[in-house]
């Protein structure tokens, strides 16, 4: 592997590639909601941009520069920035997919919540800082979005759980000698699929919920 592969680059422009092209499909004409895409995502930007900069700062995890082409602000790789603009954009597209081709998921539901809630909650049992900001963050990620949760949200989850597992496994080091992202030990549970750590799966529900939160803030507006 050469020693300056930017795999993490590569990653976020294949990740987004999808997403972005089909943005032009005239059933979901997601083209028509770039203009509101990024005023949606404060409340998403507000919790998870300082948490992310304080668990790098303070070694909960960290990047490996190998992978990064070596431009970093506020402790962050500019992949990572890129990650938190990318990743939502892809929820958001395939949640406006679901309810073009699937208008009867419009329905609210809310059971799928406490089954994840309670994953998050077996986790700090053995788990670290990381175990328990995730809590903290999905418990009011729920309080603030909970009278709109529909069944889109649900499916669009775990859809956006097929492209993660593939990504994310590729930056925890399924295919690389070391991970483009390394984690302290002693920040969770210990427990991965894979090489995934558990909790990644809850901290990727805490950004959709603070996304749709975004989402339905902007479309009232």
């Amino acid at each position: 592997m050469p020693e300056q592969f930017n795999l993490y680059l590569i990653i976020n422009f294949i990740a987004l590639a999808g997403p972005f092209f089909l943005s032009f499909d005239k059933k979901v004409a997601f083209y028509k909601h770039w203009g509101k895409l990024l005023f949606s995502l404060i409340f998403l930007w507000t919790i998870y941009l300082p948490w992310d900069i304080f668990f790098t700062a303070t070694d909960q995890w960290g990047f490996n520069p190998d992978y990064l082409i070596g431009i970093e602000f506020a402790f962050l790789p500019v992949e990572e920035w890129m990650f938190f603009l990318i990743i939502p954009y892809c929820f958001l597209f395939i949640y406006e997919c679901v309810k073009a081709y699937f208008p009867s998921t419009t329905s609210k539901t809310e059971m799928p919540y406490y089954l994840l809630l309670g994953i998050a909650v077996s986790q700090t049992i053995h788990g670290g800082i990381y175990s328990y900001m995730n809590l903290i963050v999905i418990l009011f990620g729920f309080l603030i979005t909970r009278n709109s949760l529909t069944k889109a949200f649900w499916i669009s989850y775990a859809i956006t759980l097929f492209p993660f597992l593939i990504f994310n496994g590729i930056l925890t080091g399924s295919i690389t000698p070391s991970p483009v992202v390394w984690y302290n030990q002693a920040a969770f549970s210990g427990v991965r699929v894979g090489t995934i750590p558990s909790e990644d799966f809850i901290y990727l529900l805490g950004m959709m919920l603070l996304c749709i939160k975004g989402w339905y803030w902007m479309e009232k507006k």
